[in-house]
């Protein structure tokens, strides 16, 4: 099994570009614990009451407007401190302010599906 080429497992990562082992035992990792997110999610949605409908996009909506200010706290403290550019501020804005978006539109969508 393990002559000159590698062993099955090696060959097939390597052919679809992910040479390092490393890498692609991570790879399967994130794959394997995106889909199992995505599975207790739909079924997280099956069973939830209302109020948890509710709840969860105004949470994350809170953690969107949370991460906005620590992005411009911290980062203004650390141009402050050590003199680093402003375009890892202007960075973390737009990330947040992406999340902050996805966020409310996911609160629009809870509400619409609920009003159903």
């Amino acid at each position: 099994m393990a002559t000159g080429g590698g062993t099955a497992a090696a060959r097939f990562f390597s052919s679809i570009g992910l040479v390092s082992g490393r890498r692609s035992i991570l790879m399967l990792v994130v794959v394997w614990t995106l889909n199992l997110f995505w599975l207790g999610l739909n079924y997280f949605w099956r069973f939830a009451s209302v109020e948890v409908l509710l709840a969860v996009p105004v949470l994350l909506l809170l953690y969107a407007l949370l991460a906005l200010f620590g992005y411009v706290y911290w980062g203004m403290r650390e141009v402050r401190e050590r003199e680093a550019p402003y375009a890892n501020i202007m960075v973390g804005v737009i990330v947040a302010l992406t999340l902050l978006y996805f966020n409310v539109n996911l609160l629009q969508f809870v509400l619409q599906a609920i009003e159903r």
